[in-house]
């Protein structure tokens, strides 16, 4: 029994010992599977971190750098496996493998792939970052030049469009402003904008030298820019044409206005120097009648220049000018004009005819008479020839009328009976010329009977011996007023058209018992 249970012990020694052996075999096995498990995963990889392939733009480098992160990340999971192998190789050294060596030899050489992978992982990381930071580089090159085209884009369509603009100015004025928009926008062109010109040049080329695909943020290149600003050069070129017919227009449209202006200056003036010939006219009577004939001439012939004013005008309007610095007269207001100056000389020398033959006639003194010119033109304020009821009223009480001042209720009779005599129509004003007659005729009661008067519309007709007058021979020789007065009362001569009877006038005049002065018998 001692022997067998000594059997039994050398038995269970020899089984121990060979499972140990057994124990040890299968860790090796183990080892050299991992081992070999991890070779394979490290020759799989390898091809990977070997690629120089970094992409060609900006996205592609973003997708290799987005692989190359799960990449990282699987190696980062597979270190549990070279930990794995590294402890069992430490387990079975130190149970004294048979296959220590071979087992250490084995580890060396995994360790060695796996760091030179890993080392070859972050390599490759580096060299896709440089790439990305140069693909970044590029797209914010791409995108400066983008946004610095789009905006020379936009200014050169806007400077296009004002500068192919059709031009039409009304002055000269308005043509110089034009021509200095047009310099400062030349001058612009040639400093800021030809610098932007010259900054896109340079992106461009910083471009090129990267030797990149197609700009992906515009449509814009270099050379369609360069035509762009080719083009702006050359419609610079013809505003320059444009403007210059434009102003060649507008100085001839200037020289049109100044020939207008100053035909039309002068003859104002002369207007204006006329009439204050013919007011301020103080001389003998004969000789204010000789001055206002010459002026009466003068102002006909001067029609004729009128006409070539208004001629000038026409052509102004032919040319679509309707304004002009150079005058504020037109030739409305001095045709008005020259009628009123033309009306004007002639009532002058109706009145001063008047005065001469009064004189004459009745031998009233011609200093009283220029008394009674001046009294008129005091009161005529305004120099209109006429005096309105009140100016009239003070005139007469400073030439000594005794006028009452009438209660408020009650009616100022006597002048309103002197109204009657010199203002017909009462229009509300009193004119020279027939304030000149009532003066006359209140000073001397030149017209005494209906004889006289009678023989004084004889003396008005045609041979001073027609026992009729016409409604031209009154106009020729009476105020338009007074005139009307004694046509719209002369009853027709029979059998001769158009003949006034004046005899029968005077008798009705005189029956009535109006005063003299009504009448105008010159």
């Amino acid at each position: 029994m001692k022997k067998l249970k000594e059997s039994v012990g050398v038995l269970y020694n020899i089984i121990a010992a060979h499972k140990a052996c057994l124990t040890d075999e299968a860790a090796h096995l183990n080892f050299n599977w991992k081992a070999e498990a991890i070779e394979v995963f490290i020759t799989q990889k390898e091809r990977h971190v070997m690629s120089d392939d970094v992409g060609s733009d900006l996205t592609s480098c973003e997708v290799l750098i987005s692989r190359h992160n799960n990449y990282t990340t699987s190696l980062n999971s597979f270190k549990e496996n070279i930990e794995s192998l590294t402890a069992l190789k430490n387990r079975l050294i130190a149970s004294q493998h048979a296959q220590t060596k071979a087992l250490k030899q084995r580890h060396t050489d995994v360790m060695k792939r796996w760091n030179t992978l890993y080392a070859e992982s972050e390599a490759r990381k580096k060299r896709l970052n440089t790439a990305l930071a140069h693909f970044n580089e590029i797209e914010g090159i791409f995108q400066t030049f983008a946004e610095k085209a789009s905006q020379f884009n936009g200014w050169y369509e806007n400077a296009e469009e004002d500068l192919t603009d059709l031009i039409y100015t009304s002055n000269m004025d308005e043509c110089k402003r034009l021509r200095e928009e047009h310099t400062a926008f030349v001058e612009a062109l040639s400093q800021e904008k030809r610098e932007e010109f010259r900054e896109l040049t340079e992106i461009d080329r910083t471009i090129r030298s990267h030797h990149v695909s197609v700009n992906p943020y515009t449509w814009f290149t270099m050379d369609s820019l360069e035509d762009s600003w080719q083009s702006l050069l050359r419609a610079v070129k013809d505003r320059d044409l444009m403007i210059e017919k434009e102003t060649l227009r507008q100085e001839q449209r200037e020289e049109l206005r100044k020939a207008y202006a100053q035909q039309a200056n002068n003859f104002a003036e002369w207007l204006a120097a006329t009439k204050q010939k013919l007011t301020n006219n103080r001389h003998r009577l004969e000789d204010q009648r000789d001055l206002i004939e010459g002026k009466h001439e003068e102002i006909k012939k001067r029609r004729a220049v009128l006409r070539e004013i208004e001629d000038l005008s026409a052509h102004l309007e032919q040319n679509m000018i309707f304004d002009n610095k150079y005058t504020t007269h037109s030739t409305v207001t001095l045709a008005q004009q020259w009628d009123q100056l033309n009306e004007f000389t002639r009532r002058m020398h109706h009145t001063v005819t008047a005065q001469i033959e009064a004189q004459n006639r009745t031998g009233v003194d011609e200093d009283e008479l220029k008394e009674f010119t001046l009294m008129f033109k005091h009161f005529d304020k305004d120099r209109s020839g006429r005096l309105d009821h009140t100016e009239f009223k003070a005139c007469l009480r400073a030439l000594g009328f005794d006028l009452p001042v009438p209660s408020e209720d009650e009616p100022d009779t006597v002048f309103e009976s002197i109204l009657d005599c010199v203002d017909f129509d009462r229009d509300g004003f009193v004119r020279l010329e027939e304030y000149m007659q009532f003066m006359i005729s209140r000073t001397t009661e030149n017209v005494a009977s209906t004889d006289e008067l009678t023989e004084a519309f004889r003396s008005l007709t045609e041979d001073g011996n027609k026992p009729y007058i016409t409604a031209s021979e009154l106009y020729a020789a009476m105020p338009p007023d007074q005139a009307k007065y004694c046509i719209d009362r002369m009853e027709k001569y029979p059998d001769v058209p158009g003949a006034l009877d004046y005899t029968n006038f005077t008798k009705i005049i005189f029956q009535n018992n109006l005063n003299n002065s009504a009448i105008s018998t010159e």
